[in-house]
């Protein structure tokens, strides 16, 4: 396990001015002080591997690590990339955005966003750094590569997704619930997120849904989503005014099945 190389620094050079009988040095003693806090020996896990890294498992989402791969192409690791983050977010040249509290820590896994790890060996001395900061070192370099590589929440035209809103598990026929799924999936969309696009189109008046209906006699299945919840209850409210006979989640969904190019008589 790798040492962080400012702490052992420090440390010897407690020992030296020890040793030689110095005169005191406050400093110095705060380095002994800080190791023998409780939870100070994770500053010493030791060993003598050249270039002092350690391990890093970023959790991102699958579209992303694979921009980022391709972005990066062999042209530079994403390791000097992570390092290159945490030395601009110590000197306080990056700042990760702010993260809103997820309520459903499920919730990517249900709306179908596939996460996936990706695993860099930073510098340890700075990896030690970012962490002191009371920052979560996943975050920072998580964060550095999305923008370093101009990507997701970075990315040119990036549009802030609505807050998630309630659960919806409309029944649908199960071959459409899963062609709707591996589209979604092909396209790297979210299918709520599509469906509050949808909302959003239909009250500006730019989109006129029609019902979708359902062959007869074809099994059904679930389909689990989260619509934002202001625009579901204003579609809902147009809807009884304009179209009582359609529900909003006929409407999302009619407009999902449009946006992905799927025809309903496909559930035959």
């Amino acid at each position: 396990m790798p040492t962080r190389p400012d702490l052992r620094t420090q440390l010897k050079a407690a020992v030296d001015h020890l040793r030689t009988g110095g005169e005191p040095a406050p400093e110095l003693a705060e380095y002994v002080r800080k190791v023998m806090l409780p939870g100070g020996w994770k500053d010493l896990r030791a060993t003598d591997t050249e270039g002092f890294e350690t391990n890093l498992t970023i959790r991102i989402a699958e579209r992303y690590r694979d921009e980022i791969v391709a972005a990066a192409d062999g042209a530079m690791t994403l390791t000097s990339v992570v390092n290159e983050g945490f030395e601009k977010y110590l000197a306080g040249e990056f700042e990760p955005r702010p993260r809103v509290r997820e309520s459903r820590p499920k919730e990517r896994r249900v709306a179908g966003e596939k996460m996936v790890n990706l695993n860099v060996t930073p510098n340890a001395a700075l990896h030690g750094q970012v962490r002191d900061s009371n920052v979560l070192p996943t975050r920072v370099a998580g964060d550095y590569l999305m923008h370093r590589f101009k990507v997701g929440p970075y990315a040119p035209g990036y549009v802030e997704p609505l807050p998630v809103g309630s659960d919806r598990t409309p029944m649908i026929p199960r071959v459409l619930r899963d062609q709707i799924r591996d589209k979604a999936a092909d396209l790297g969309h979210v299918v709520h997120q599509d469906m509050d696009e949808g909302f959003q189109k239909y009250l500006a008046g730019e989109y006129t849904p029609k019902a979708p209906e359902w062959p007869q006699g074809v099994e059904m299945a679930m389909l689990k989503v989260r619509p934002n919840n202001d625009l579901f209850d204003q579609v809902k409210v147009k809807g009884r005014s304009e179209s009582p006979e359609l529900r909003p989640m006929q409407i999302g969904l009619a407009y999902v099945l449009d946006k992905y190019g799927i025809d309903p008589s496909t559930a035959e």
